[in-house]
């Protein structure tokens, strides 16, 4: 019964041992997500306190959503109604996005862009879709003028199917026309 006993003891002991590493190699994977979510909200904290002056203006929103950053600027910003032409006041605030973002080269961004749920009437679209379409590539191209590298951008188009605020009132339309970073 001794050689059981021991091989019972060397076998627990055995276990233990597993036990522990696993346990020692989920802490390093805790801390190495906690180091990446503070080094998440320093960067969060920095952008906010370079973009304030638009942040105050109401400009732009910084919100973070599924563990992302995402910069909203609202369309009346940037386009005038139906349009896709970025206005003079559109490109001066993409320049002063495009100055603070291409300062992360090691960051990738998508230009999402974003629509009310109103039918489309005079603007020669087919839908919001494309018109949403069109906005974020304009948007793209406009901060690839301003600097940044074209290969840290995408776009994606949501139109109105992706909306922050429901589409009741005029000041939630308002919300929902937006153009996302």
């Amino acid at each position: 019964t001794n050689r059981c006993d021991r091989g019972d003891r060397v076998s627990a002991k055995g276990a233990l041992v597993g036990t522990l590493e696993q346990a020692r190699a989920r802490l390093e994977e805790l801390r190495r997500a906690q180091a990446a979510a503070e080094q998440r909200a320093a960067l969060f904290r920095d952008l906010a306190l370079r973009f304030k002056g638009m942040l105050d203006a109401g400009q732009l929103q910084i919100v973070a959503r599924s563990g992302r950053m995402v910069l909203m600027l609202p369309t009346d910003i940037l386009f005038d109604s139906g349009k896709t032409a970025i206005s003079a006041q559109g490109k001066a605030a993409l320049a002063e996005v495009g100055a603070v973002l291409a300062s992360l080269p090691t960051r990738r961004f998508q230009v999402a862009g974003h629509t009310d749920n109103q039918p489309i009437r005079h603007s020669g679209f087919a839908s919001n879709w494309e018109l949403s379409a069109e906005r974020a590539q304009q948007v793209l191209r406009q901060l690839i003028q301003v600097g940044m590298a074209p290969e840290t951008l995408s776009s994606a188009a949501y139109g109105e199917f992706d909306a922050v605020a429901a589409n009741d009132t005029a000041e939630n339309r308002a919300r929902n026309r937006r153009i996302e970073i």
